[in-house]
């Protein structure tokens, strides 16, 4: 994959992740859990149908580790200040809102 390529997906990937998200947030009524975040981050990512995502076995990878296979490449990431963020963003809009 040549750089101008890698360069088009990412940028692809990150605005279906952000708009998935955004639509997702919008559904949501109430606040959230890690849990239902780290569902809505699985969800956004499942978009692209060149991911394979899930979520690593607790025992293996621990709490939030996202496994996300894109060709033959893997990439392991901890999503845990992602969930984090999510979170405490989505439930500070919703505790104003009310």
């Amino acid at each position: 994959m040549d750089q101008e390529h890698l360069e088009a997906f990412q940028e692809e990937l990150a605005k279906t992740f952000f708009f998935s998200i955004l639509k997702d947030l919008s559904e949501v009524g109430e606040t959230l859990t890690d849990f239902e975040v780290k569902v809505l981050i699985q969800k956004a990512l499942a978009h692209s149908s060149d991911l394979q995502v899930e979520w690593g076995e607790m025992d293996r990878f621990g709490n939030s580790t996202l496994l996300v296979k894109y060709e033959s490449n893997l990439l392991v990431i901890e999503a845990s200040p992602l969930i984090n963020a999510i979170r405490i963003l989505w439930n500070e809009y919703k505790s104003k809102e009310n």
